[in-house]
């Protein structure tokens, strides 16, 4: 038997050293791409982060612009009031005019009347509270109940 080196042995180790060569540059490469994807990741974790606290900002930003206050100094300044009967109509996809339910227009706001004065009054007059003159709770309801009954 020979010992030297065979052309079989030859061509088997070179087989080895090619297949480990790829081996290796494979994992290089997908080694290099999970450092590439994990950066991705990040960037896109911040740019989520950004995006979120965007949101949030215009939330409050749009319930601030909503609220009921603003929107009745808005519609005073721009001289808006609440619509008439008559005044709104409904048009279909075709245009044509479809007929709405009438709604009834809501009744003005009745005005606080001004309170009286001291001076408003005459001086023989003197404006005393009476001590019963308590308004009438959840515990007070029971109690006026039972006084009907009583009576």
């Amino acid at each position: 038997m020979k010992t030297g080196v065979t052309k079989e042995w030859a061509i088997t180790m070179a087989f080895s050293v090619l297949v480990f060569l790829g081996l290796g540059l494979g994992l290089t490469w997908v080694n290099i791409e999970r450092v590439d994807m994990a950066y991705e990741l990040k960037r896109l974790q911040t740019e989520i982060v950004a995006q979120e606290s965007l949101i949030s900002k215009l939330e409050v930003e749009r319930n601030t612009m909503l609220t009921p206050e603003r929107l009745r100094v808005l519609a005073t300044q721009y001289g808006l009031t609440q619509a008439r009967p008559g005044q709104i109509r409904r048009l279909g996809a075709a245009g044509e005019e479809i007929a709405s339910p009438v709604i009834k227009a809501a009744p003005p706001a009745p005005e606080k009347p001004a309170k009286k004065k001291p001076e408003d009054c005459p001086p023989n007059k003197v404006m005393k509270k009476s001590p019963r003159s308590k308004v009438a709770g959840p515990a007070d309801a029971g109690q006026d109940a039972k006084r009907k009954k009583s009576t």
